[in-house]
């Protein structure tokens, strides 16, 4: 090579990198994919660097399959981080023809030259393989990022590929002279910079995914997943911003009967299995209509979207009767749960938490009048000010 100690340097950076994606590997998708993807890219990029005997086939083909399975295993991290299965079949199909190719020139030609147009040929089509896999996912900045790295690494690959075959040598390249070429440098390097790129890439990646875990979780329920008040007030922000001031919504309050009696007979475990379980009941029949909270203890509140009072009493009644039918497992399977709804709509540019306060009135008198019933009640004048039960989060 032209630069020795970059020709170490490069290796050493890859397994650095390698190193510390497996360290890492518990707090995001694929990372041991991309430690096991930087480790093998480092061993052939340390292999290029050690002479080669002429006439070598096993060697050169050797460096050859490790590229490849670095960038196989790249597909394996971007499918994992999109929550797919990797293609394997293309993947393999990929490496074969690419390394077949390459002993075809080895074999028969004892050309270099075109043992790496096939090899780089078959990276270029990897990760234009790992780019319509990572575009699947969400339209997350730091996807779009990696989708255009892909994209550059693979357009990268095939000028290379059509420069190095459209420029005269002026010797024939074989595997022991290939080494000390111009064009293994400007692959080296090209490869070294693509690399380096992705890999802080990948790290700006996993840092915006555990920031955004976190501020998800702050607005999560610790016990039934759904929202908190916090996350609750911000989610119905921006359905109401989304629907337009004009549009119909409407809230809900819901609280389990005779919770207290289900705790003193069964245990407070299968209190929190009921509660869970109604939470899953509401989450999926609200899908993405509105949204769910636990305002505490055994109170849910569901924000409906686009919906007049009239709908929302509807669909409140038939949460009330899908509670009802809920057959629960094990020691619960004789236990029958209901609840009591409130069902206010929202005036226009009235406050979440004063309609919630005018929601909780409704509870209490379907509380008070044997439970197990849906009340509901004409839009109010929000002019009063919100219980302190249902103060904004802070």
């Amino acid at each position: 090579m032209q630069a020795d100690i970059l020709a170490w340097a490069v290796p050493a950076t890859f397994l650095t990198f390698g190193i510390g994606f497996a360290l890492l590997g518990r707090i995001g998708a694929g990372l041991y994919a991309w430690s096991g993807c930087f480790c093998l890219a480092a061993l052939a990029y340390a292999l290029t660097v050690i002479p080669t005997p002429p006439g070598a086939i096993a060697k050169p083909l050797f460096e050859d399959s490790l590229f490849l399975l670095a960038l196989s295993g790249a597909n394996v991290a971007f499918a994992s981080r999109a929550g797919r299965r990797p293609r394997y079949g293309a993947i393999t199909a990929i490496v074969g023809a690419s390394l077949l190719g390459a002993y075809l020139a080895l074999g028969l030609t004892g050309s270099a030259q075109f043992e790496v147009f096939s090899i780089q040929t078959g990276c270029s089509l990897l990760m234009l393989l790992a780019a319509s896999t990572i575009r699947r996912r969400s339209g997350r900045m730091m996807d779009q990022v990696l989708f255009w790295l892909c994209i550059l690494v693979a357009a990268s690959l095939g000028l290379q590929n059509l420069l190095f075959l459209s420029t005269p040598l002026d010797q024939p390249m074989t595997v022991a002279n290939w080494r000390d070429s111009p064009w293994a440098f400007v692959f080296q390097l090209s490869g070294a910079v693509t690399g380096v790129l992705i890999a802080f890439a990948i790290l700006a990646a996993i840092g915006l995914d555990v920031i955004e875990h976190h501020r998800t979780s702050s607005d999560l329920d610790s016990l039934t997943l759904v929202r908190n008040r916090r996350g609750f007030e911000r989610r119905v922000a921006e359905l109401r911003r989304a629907a337009g001031p004009l549009a119909p919504a409407a809230i809900i309050l819901a609280d389990l009967d005779f919770f207290k009696r289900i705790n003193d007979r069964h245990g407070h475990e299968a209190g929190d299995a009921v509660l869970c379980g109604f939470a899953t009941l509401l989450e999926r029949m609200v899908g993405t209509r509105g949204c769910v909270c636990r305002f505490g203890g055994e109170e849910f509140a569901v924000f409906l979207a686009n919906s007049d009072l009239a709908g929302a009493q509807v669909f409140a009644q038939s949460l009330q009767g899908a509670l009802r039918a809920v057959r629960w497992p094990f020691a619960l399977a004789d236990l029958r749960v209901t609840a009591s709804f409130g069902v206010v709509a929202l005036a226009p540019g009235e406050h979440l938490w004063d309609a919630a306060s005018r929601a909780d009135t409704l509870l209490y008198v379907a509380k008070s009048h044997g439970r197990d019933r849906v009340i509901a009640d004409a839009i109010a004048p929000a002019s009063a000010p919100a219980r302190t039960a249902f103060a904004p989060a802070s």
